[in-house]
């Protein structure tokens, strides 16, 4: 269903559900993205309410210099944020989780990443392109890739769009938001393109423009070296060419990834009044830890993996689609070769 000035209670939808929306040609624009999308994929998007709930004797890596790493401790989220952390905490919750063995630690941040290319196995995803796949290909394949970093611990995302070329930006962003992941989408500007900054200014007033119902911001790739005179008055952040982010230290995959992307203010650590962007993972995860040790993952207060499983009711049919897309797109990526 398509609403133009209500928000159903309990989280955003990703059917174009916003409050309320006063440019009727930009909500049209997204009702028309949204139906497109259907064709692509039988697996409809389904968002979780945002839960209140408590966990119980955790350990936890807060990444708060205040906080430290207490060995047992209870963490609090209400309304997608964390309302408070420490011992014997008075709050109360239809869901209590016990967090003995486990460790609880910020949501994990990618700082740049290219998902079709890591999934596809290309060695140089700036000098690859997907620009010939089919949308519903790309959009299939970036749905099970995001699935599966949300299985891992990985709650933001930032996505450089420079291997898939302008002509599937409104379709990464799509699976972006469909995945309910947080993050970022840069923009690859072609300096070959007739009009980069119309087409920019589209995407942002389109999709990025508020309210927004979803987690994403805009950045800007590629360009050449007049990329930021080129866009102004836009002042979107640029994307940075390292994906250091990829391995490293907690520290360098929490806090320090949130603030490279600018979202330290928010994310990156369990303080109280951050957004819910909560992990749990068995052991001591400073160690290191494979995806099974992953118990539960939270973005922005929504549980989507619990008990080791996803709670993504449409798994299977998002696995099935994007294997045979994937399939599709590494034919495609040898022909290119």
């Amino acid at each position: 269903m398509f609403c133009l000035c209500c928000r159903p209670p309990g989280g955003f939808f990703a059917e174009g559900v916003a409050e309320p929306v006063l440019d009727f040609a930009r909500a049209l624009k997204r009702r028309t993205a949204y139906e497109r999308r259907t064709s692509w994929s039988r697996a409809p998007v389904t968002h979780p309410g945002q839960a209140e709930f408590v966990i119980r004797d955790v350990g936890a890596v807060t990444m708060d210099l205040h906080l430290g790493n207490p060995a047992r401790t209870d963490l609090h989220v209400r309304d997608g944020a964390i309302v408070n952390i420490g011992r014997g905490l008075p709050a109360t919750s239809a869901i209590e989780i016990d967090g003995a063995g486990l460790t609880a630690l910020p949501g994990l941040v990618a700082g740049h990443r290219h998902p079709l290319s890591e999934m596809l196995g290309v060695a140089d995803p700036h000098g690859a392109s997907l620009a010939r796949a089919e949308p519903e290909d790309v959009y299939r394949a970036l749905r099970l890739a995001l699935l599966d970093l949300t299985s891992v611990g990985f709650t933001s995302l930032h996505v450089c769009g420079a291997d898939l070329g302008a002509g599937h930006a409104e379709t990464t962003v799509l699976a972006q938001i469909d995945s309910g992941m947080r993050g970022r989408f840069s923009y690859p500007v072609e300096e070959t393109a007739s009009d980069p900054k119309r087409a920019v200014r589209e995407l942002h007033e389109t999709w990025f423009t508020e309210p927004t119902e979803h987690l994403l911001d805009l950045g800007l790739t590629g360009g050449g070296p007049n990329l930021a005179q080129l866009l102004a008055p836009h002042r979107l952040p640029l994307a940075e060419a390292d994906v250091s982010d990829a391995a490293g230290t907690l520290s360098e995959r929490t806090i320090g990834a949130a603030r490279k992307l600018g979202l330290d203010d928010s994310i990156g650590s369990l303080s109280p009044g951050k957004r819910a962007d909560v992990i749990l993972v068995r052991g001591d995860p400073t160690r290191g830890f494979a995806p099974e040790d992953v118990e539960l993952v939270a973005i922005d207060g929504r549980i989507r993996k619990r008990n080791g499983v996803l709670t993504e009711p449409n798994e299977g049919l998002i696995r099935r689609e994007g294997a045979d897309a994937t399939a599709r797109l590494r034919e495609l990526a040898k022909a290119h070769h």
